[in-house]
């Protein structure tokens, strides 16, 4: 039996079965639903073409990505100090560091993050589309199951992104983009 966290078990549980509570996501259908298919198929369709400038505009101005502050060796060490030198570093860390100005972002992470493996998951597995309210802000979310528990090693618990959305007057915008685990 594969041990699955309880945070990925319960967001599972929540996007399969209606209508149990999901700790802050709500399934959306309808009109909304439709309107943010709409605007994940623009994005996923300039992910997979690479076309930067498109995914650029259809940015906000900075990204919120957790992942991209220790993707590489440099940036690893650098967080590593950054937590043994600021007393404050948690609360500065999600409160600042997280959001990626969105040139650096297209620049430097997006080749890191949007491998080949993983725009290849996105095109081939069905999303599922939620909301969640993030300190009084509406996310709208595109979450795909990237990888199933057990594919790679028999203790694997699966990964599940989170690609995140806003919506503005000229439609959603990429916020950002998360894994549970």
């Amino acid at each position: 039996m594969y041990k699955v966290p309880l945070l990925l078990f319960a967001l599972i549980l929540c996007l399969t079965l209606d209508p149990v509570p999901c700790h802050g996501f709500d399934r959306i259908d309808g009109p909304e639903k439709a309107e943010l298919a709409k605007a994940w198929q623009t994005f996923l369709n300039a992910v997979s073409a690479n076309d930067i400038r498109t995914v650029r505009n259809l940015s906000t101005e900075k990204i919120r990505c957790l992942s991209c502050l220790d993707n590489t060796d440099r940036e690893d060490e650098e967080m590593t100090k950054f937590r043994e030198t600021d007393p404050d570093w948690y609360e500065t860390l999600y409160r600042e560091k997280i959001f990626i100005p969105v040139d650096v972002f297209c620049e430097q992470d997006y080749p890191l993050v949007f491998s080949e493996q993983l725009k290849r998951k996105m095109r081939e597995k069905t999303p599922v589309f939620a909301v969640e309210d993030f300190g009084g802000r509406k996310i709208h979310m595109v979450i795909v199951q990237t990888s199933e528990p057990g594919e790679f090693s028999p203790r694997d618990e699966g990964v599940v992104h989170l690609f995140q959305f806003l919506k503005m007057d000229q439609g959603y915008k990429f916020w950002g983009i998360d894994t549970i685990p």
